[in-house]
């Protein structure tokens, strides 16, 4: 009998499905899939550009601390530098986790489609954990690799402790083993929930906990960039670093370099603690889900409508027409059941958040709480600025979100009832939505921080805010001719050079722009008045516009390049 080649056997086949599996959002066309892949390239390319540069900020900031006359701010920077480069991979490997989440563990589709084939358990499971480990092996990997130069920066100086390729080697332990306790944490906080919540029950929550991590996770995108500046803060034992979890990888770096300090032993405890942990509850998941799979997968889902309270079919908007309501439900109600478009929407507007928070953080608002004394012009300028950037990433995340489709075979409901006389009304409803997402957070943001250096001032500051959001509403449907999630998608259909480019003049103008307007505004009532009576008319002429423009465009469910010939059909 000859031997089966190893591509041929079960255990590989299924493995690569899963790997597969965590690439695949399973909502792309064949033409998307290739935009997406090429757009991966792009991206690839400019994270290499980013990582030179950055390399390149490093070599001068350790070249100015060689020439010093005193290893001590070495050595507090170093402390600084580390909590950030252990910090990025911690990060990014956190994140791509969560966003794969759903296919950590063996789930009841594995359950009806494996179950019935002549596929042992163990080759089920074991092909889902080498997935898994091959997944987060190839990003944790790249990541580290990216960052390694980086380190080779820090570690090759006048004023090193240790030889150069002992504090690399202890480096990638400590960040290897930061980024598998993110791995691990995620993977036992969503076992334990599979293991507790029926199916209906664990849809529901899964999908409510992964947007609000997912925007937890990416407002702390942004303020890892102010960990280099915490080396004192390490150094000087400082507390609070106890809840930061780069701190307890750091300190572990520094035991395995050979410190005896009380404190960075503390702080290697609580590592190796939680990564343990963690470890542990993710093999008792795995075990009890190995042991008992078919009975958790068939539990009674009798009680979970509990978790389904909201009402579908309330109204909307009084006076509002049955296409405007029909649109306005079915958007709605897709996001609240959608996990991918509510960790879009959910997940890209925290990032706004965290750059806001990221602002205020670095015109040092925490020290101006502490001693109550005046307001700097940096805050001031950084609490005006901060509700922009939030409103821009919110109108990015509405975009994105709504141009992702949900099922598009199921579209032809919307082909064969498309009208031109309701089409005005459809498209309304997507208008109020996305005017919900961007105005919303953005003017309560406004209200949160502009009292802070302007008092009484701030509710014209807000009302800027709110009235440059809907202009920024303007721009965000700029050629939107399509019901929410009916339509395919193509990623990446500009170079990403292009794309990039845009998007920083888009957000310069937004944010520098929208921001003077504000100070303007709340200088003196002649210059509000002109201001808001301006934004009021660009508002009301856009607003025509887009109203002609819904009345002569057919909608769209095919979306494509912007240099595709056109078919004339004659």
């Amino acid at each position: 009998m000859s031997r089966c080649r190893l591509s041929d056997r079960p255990e590989y086949r299924l493995s690569a499905h899963f790997f597969c599996a965590m690439f695949d959002f399973g909502i792309l066309t064949q033409v998307g899939a290739d935009s997406l892949t090429r757009m991966r390239l792009g991206g690839l390319g400019g994270l290499l550009g980013a990582g030179c540069v950055l390399t390149r900020v490093f070599v001068g900031r350790y070249q100015t601390l060689a020439g010093g006359v005193s290893a001590e701010p070495y050595r507090r920077t170093l402390l600084g530098d580390d909590l950030f480069i252990i910090a990025v991979p911690m990060l990014a490997a956190a994140l791509v986790t969560l966003l794969v989440s759903d296919l950590l563990f063996p789930d009841d589709r594995d359950f009806r489609i494996l179950g019935p084939l002549p596929v042992r358990r163990a080759v089920v499971f074991g092909a889902k954990l080498a997935a898994l480990v091959l997944f987060n092996g190839m990003l944790i990997a790249a990541v580290h690799l990216a960052l390694a130069p980086i380190v080779l920066v820090t570690s090759a100086h006048r004023w090193r402790e240790q030889p150069v390729w002992s504090r690399m080697m202890a480096w990638a332990v400590a960040s290897i083993s930061a980024s598998a306790l993110a791995v691990l944490a995620i993977m036992a906080l969503v076992g334990v929930l599979v293991l507790t919540l029926s199916r209906d029950r664990l849809n529901s929550l899964t999908t409510l906990m992964r947007s609000v991590l997912l925007a937890a996770l990416l407002s702390c995108v942004p303020l890892a960039v102010h960990l280099s500046g915490f080396g004192g803060a390490l150094a000087d034992r400082s507390a609070w670093l106890a809840f930061v979890p780069p701190a307890w990888f750091v300190a572990l770096e520094r035991v395995l370099l050979g410190s005896a300090d009380p404190w960075l032993v503390r702080l290697a405890d609580i590592a190796l603690a939680a990564t343990a942990s963690s470890a542990i509850v993710v093999t008792v998941a795995y075990a009890l889900l190995f042991r008992h799979f078919e009975r958790l997968m068939l539990r009674s889902t009798a009680m979970s409508s509990m978790w389904h309270t909201g009402d579908t079919t309330g109204a909307t908007a009084s006076g509002s027409t049955p296409a405007f309501r029909a649109v306005y439900r079915f958007t709605t109600t897709t996001i609240g059941r959608s996990a991918l478009h509510q960790t879009v929407l959910v997940g890209l507007s925290g990032c706004g958040l965290g750059i806001g928070i990221s602002a205020l953080l670095g015109a040092h608002i925490i020290d101006w709480l502490r001693t109550a004394g005046p307001v700097s012009s940096t805050l001031s300028a950084a609490a005006v600025w901060a509700p922009f950037a939030v409103m821009m990433t919110c109108g990015l995340s509405a975009r994105l979100s709504l141009s992702l489709p949900i099922d598009q075979r199921a579209n032809w409901i919307f082909r064969l009832t498309e009208d031109q006389d309701t089409r005005a009304d459809q498209l309304r409803a997507v208008d109020r939505l996305v005017t919900t997402i961007v105005v919303g957070p953005a003017a309560a943001s406004a209200i949160a921080v502009l009292w802070i250096p302007f008092g009484a001032a701030a509710g014209i500051g807000t009302a800027v805010v709110a009235l440059v959001g809907l202009v920024r509403v303007h721009f965000v449907l700029l050629g939107w001719s399509r019901i929410p999630f009916t339509s395919s998608y193509v990623p990446g259909k500009q170079f990403v050079v292009h794309t990039f480019v845009l998007a920083c003049l888009a957000w310069l103008t937004f944010t520098v722009g929208g921001s003077l307007l504000a100070r303007m505004a709340m200088s003196a009532p002649g210059p509000a008045v002109a201001i808001l009576g301006g934004l009021s008319l660009v508002i009301y002429f856009l607003g025509r516009q887009r109203a002609a423009h819904w009345k002569r465009a057919p909608l769209v469910f095919e979306d494509d390049f912007p240099d595709q010939p056109l078919e004339l059909r004659l």
